[in-house]
């Protein structure tokens, strides 16, 4: 009996079709009652993706790195922490006179100690504390995007693993008819043209089969970058999560990571604008005097000083720092104008996807695999040439890689939505 002949067989007892579209979710296998219910896989797989999430957001390069920058970070509340006085400034001068009457050098010194009276040096500290809260708030900003990178690897991973599946069973079909036709051609009960068409089919199965391990080498490769685990196990359905629930309304933006950074980037400028401007004052300068007079006489005095900041006054660095602020205000303005449309956008898409799939899996799959049944079987009786089998087996596998496809595009977009909220759905 023919492979094509035996495979009509099995799909019209209801086994190996009935077995496709049930590894695709597209009908119920048969024999469902003595497989487990696929929820608790379901819930299973969520609960590997949440471990990798919070796996992500500790280990990740990008978080290494942020976190770095906030140890680094905290040496500015050295600055802070430095007394409210500058170096103290010690001047001695001698002098002495090219008559007989005064013979003796004139000594004198002179001690200063800058004092701030402006408030420099709680500006500094104010500083220093919100540089600090940026680097903070930076890491959310990482962790969010880790975890996004890890849900779009961890899509990638799980799809390409259904995918290897799927093509597997058709290379498997491939390959045997391909033989089939082969020795029917040797004893001259076949053309060429059927043999090589078969060949061809079964040689673009192969083909994509190393496309989509590559896919599956990248996809683990950058998980175990992210994760720090080389040996992390992917498993689970192809399936997205759902985008439901979570900030929709303006009023949660102002809590996305990025908001969150973002506000605190514009209160350490607004910080620096002021310990910049508080800078520019000068020191008041309390000084002791104490030397010899003319004749010989111990002479003590004090004093004060001050230069007017009447030229300079961190100009420069004020408005550099203030340029600076207006532009992250500007920036954390758009993103809050930009975030709620972002997300609905991604719900939106994530919705027409879904239509996309509810049509592919009930409608269009089911047909095609009706249409290859009626092809094999016009076929068997000698009515229609290989070509057409193939035509319609091309389009059923075809069908179930696009339908791959648009799980790794919903992947995408829950990975999308992560990187904006910072949380699963």
């Amino acid at each position: 009996m023919s492979p094509i002949h035996s495979n009509l067989i099995a799909k019209r007892c209801g086994i190996l079709g009935c077995a496709l579209l049930g590894a695709l979710g597209v009908v119920e296998h048969p024999c469902a009652a003595a497989v487990p219910s696929a929820e608790p896989a379901r819930l299973e797989a969520r609960e590997r993706l949440l471990r990798l999430i919070h796996i992500a957001r500790e280990r990740a390069p990008g978080v290494a790195r942020s976190q770095a920058a906030l140890v680094a970070s905290r040496s500015a509340f050295v600055s802070g922490r430095l007394a409210p006085f500058g170096n103290p400034h010690l001047e001695i001068t001698a002098e002495g006179a090219n008559k007989d009457v005064v013979k003796d050098v004139n000594v004198s010194g002179a001690l200063w100690l800058p004092i701030e009276v402006s408030g420099q040096r709680s500006s500094r500290q104010r500083e220093a504390t919100d540089f600090v809260g940026l680097h903070s708030a930076r890491i959310e900003v990482a962790r969010a995007t880790a975890a996004g990178r890890a849900v779009r690897a961890f899509g990638r991973a799980v799809v390409a693993l259904e995918r290897d599946s799927v093509l597997k069973r058709l290379l498997a079909d491939a390959r045997a008819e391909s033989r089939m036709l082969a020795e029917r051609m040797a004893s001259g009960d076949a053309t060429r043209r059927d043999a090589s068409l078969a060949a061809a089919e079964a040689a673009r199965h192969e083909m994509l089969i190393a496309e989509n391990e590559a896919e599956l080498v990248s996809a683990q490769g950058e998980l175990a970058e992210l994760s720090g685990d080389p040996t992390f196990v992917v498993l689970g359905p192809a399936e997205p999560p759902a985008l439901t629930g979570g900030p929709s309304t303006s009023s949660g933006e102002s809590e996305f990571p990025q908001s969150r950074a973002l506000t605190a980037e514009a209160r350490y400028y607004d910080s620096a604008a002021e310990r910049a401007r508080r800078g520019g004052r000068s020191l008041v300068s309390v000084g002791v005097v104490a030397g010899r007079g003319d004749y010989g006489e111990t002479r003590v005095g004090g004093g004060f000083a001050y230069a007017f900041p009447a030229f300079r006054s961190n100009q420069a660095e004020t408005a550099r720092i203030a340029a600076e602020s207006v532009r992250v205000h500007a920036d954390r303005q758009l993103f809050l104008g930009l975030a709620s449309q972002r997300l609905q956008v991604l719900r939106n898409e994530h919705q027409r996807l879904s239509s996309a799939l509810a049509v592919l899996s009930d409608v269009a799959l089911p047909a095609a695999q009706e249409a290859e049944r009626a092809a094999e079987e016009t076929y068997e009786a000698g009515k229609v040439e290989l070509l057409s089998v193939l035509l319609t087996r091309r389009e059923v596998s075809t069908l179930a890689l696009r339908r791959l496809e648009l799980f790794g595009r919903g992947w995408s977009i829950v990975g999308d939505y992560i990187e904006i909220v910072g949380e699963l759905p």
